[in-house]
């Protein structure tokens, strides 16, 4: 908020805040190879594919709150009130998250456990889960987004626990109940996820294309420079300040750090809400250079950092495979 500030002093609070939301989240589905990567230590693997998974849902409210003041200027919207909006909004997506996920996993479990659901039926009500949880609380004037969000917290926690249950269960009661509630069933997700983010690249593709034609300003890319890397790597270095990791470790959870789909789920939701002008047209022109950028940034720039940083010796979490003595002759 404070390079946006100084880079864009027209802007409102409310804009700069958003602005701050669009740019700072991570993403790794466009990188997904990074956390796969064994060269990379383990736990950085870990605290970032943790963080990149939660911190779409923990910005969201904020994120709303800041769209509110920022897009609702014909209701002259305070503060206070913009915050009574949101926190109901909350609440509401927080209750139908928790209750629509442990519910329907609890529900699919026992139905697995009788052999009344096929494999196909399976798949079909893990896709349905997280839509019908997202209608249901925009019916109730929730945010479905983040109830989303929560319901999938919530389905993995009840899938986990009917998992251990059937693990500690003997090989007779295994057999008989016919094996844990998901498993391959989470295959057609991941493709429909998959085939939606491409489509979601292709706005970003189309805004960039748009962009390209009215031109961009100095001032977004000096603003996107820093944003994609030193605002992320000073806070994650003081926020690891005195844990276990080393400095290397620490300097790549900042590094490591690409923008994407959360980026344009927040942006272009944000140009749309906008008034058309200025204030809309440069949030999109931030959101399209910065996910470019850190295209760029983190993918052509992901394999030198790591070699750069790498420490000596097997990647912290792993051994190096053993190596077998020659026999004797």
């Amino acid at each position: 908020m404070l390079l946006g500030w100084a880079l864009f002093p027209g802007l409102s609070w409310p804009v700069l805040l958003l602005i701050a939301g669009v740019v700072m989240p991570i993403d790794f589905a466009p990188a997904e190879r990074l956390v796969r990567d064994r060269a990379v230590p383990a736990r950085v693997r870990s605290v970032v594919n943790v963080e990149s998974g939660y911190n779409d849902g923990i910005v969201s409210p904020l994120f709303l709150f800041a769209l509110i003041l920022a897009g609702d200027q014909d209701q002259h919207r305070t503060p206070p009130a913009a915050l009574g909006t949101v926190v109901p909004f909350a609440l509401k997506a927080v209750v139908a998250g928790v209750v629509l996920g442990a519910l329907l996993a609890w529900l699919m479990d026992r139905a697995q456990r009788r052999n009344w659901m096929t494999g196909q039926s399976s798949r079909v009500a893990v896709l349905l889960t997280p839509l019908l949880t997202y209608t249901v609380t925009v019916g109730i004037d929730g945010n479905g987004f983040v109830a989303s969000f929560v319901c999938g917290i919530a389905f993995r926690y009840v899938h986990r626990q009917a998992q251990a249950r059937f693990l500690r269960g003997t090989p007779a009661a295994r057999r008989a109940a016919g094996g844990p509630v998901l498993g391959p069933d989470l295959r057609l997700l991941e493709d429909v996820t998959a085939l939606m983010t491409t489509v979601m690249w292709f706005m970003v593709g189309v805004s960039a294309v748009l962009i390209v034609s009215l031109g961009g300003s100095w001032q977004v890319v000096l603003f996107c420079a820093p944003a994609l890397t030193l605002a992320r790597v000073v806070p994650v270095l003081l926020s690891l300040a005195g844990s276990g990791f080393s400095a290397r470790e620490r300097l790549l959870v900042g590094v490591l750090g690409p923008r994407g789909t959360t980026s344009i789920v927040f942006g272009l939701p944000a140009f749309n809400r906008l008034p058309e002008g200025g204030t809309a047209d440069t949030i999109l022109t931030i959101t399209v250079t910065c996910v470019l950028g850190s295209v760029l940034l983190h993918g052509a720039g992901a394999e030198p950092a790591k070699r750069f940083l790498r420490e000596p010796g097997p990647p912290v979490g792993e051994t190096r495979p053993a190596v077998a003595a020659p026999k004797a002759p």
